[in-house]
């Protein structure tokens, strides 16, 4: 592990400001956008990556140096997220998905379009529709673990993807047809 990195840590475990400060820095940059993937707007984003970054100084006794400090602290922000987003979300049981129901998005489409403006039209998604959409796509959740996290079927995360892709694709059309 990089030697600054272990200094940082034991001045954040002795409640060193300035340790902590540099940690949170550190993090930031990377972190930030995942709370904003879940949440619908940047102050809220910012409280989300705040109660995870507490979470983070209040275990830090817990972490093992096996792996990286990064990956351990986006483990708690990803939770994080989660968490608020069961807080602020009813997820209703929806039917499962036929074999006729799976929708494709072409790639070249992905060439007109910026990631930016893909993130756009995601926060526009029904909030429900989105987690799902945002936990199997950018963090690489099965439908099994997405349900057990959630508290919903695997149907249900089945049919959250499905309309989160019908949605994104016909946005998509509609937006390429607008640029050209």
């Amino acid at each position: 592990m990089d030697n600054n990195i272990q200094i940082l840590i034991k001045g954040c475990l002795k409640h060193n400001l300035q340790s902590q400060e540099q940690l949170y820095k550190l993090c930031y940059a990377e972190m930030i956008k995942i709370c904003y993937r879940y949440a619908n707007d940047a102050d809220t984003a910012g409280l989300i990556f705040n109660d995870a970054m507490l979470k983070v100084f209040k275990n830090l006794e817990k972490y093992e140096e096996k792996g990286k400090l990064l990956v351990w602290v986006k483990a708690i922000v990803v939770n994080t997220c989660f968490d608020y987003c069961k807080r602020q979300t009813t997820f209703s049981a929806s039917n499962s998905i036929s074999v006729e129901d799976h929708v494709s998005i072409e790639p070249e489409v992905f060439k007109n379009v910026s990631s930016k403006e893909i993130q756009v039209l995601i926060r526009k998604l029904p909030i429900a529709t989105a987690i799902v959409f945002n936990m199997y796509v950018y963090e690489g959740y099965t439908h099994k673990q997405i349900g057990e996290i959630l508290n919903i079927s695997i149907g249900t995360s089945k049919w959250h993807l499905s309309e989160a892709k019908k949605n994104l694709k016909t946005k998509l059309e509609k937006l390429i047809e607008i640029e050209f």
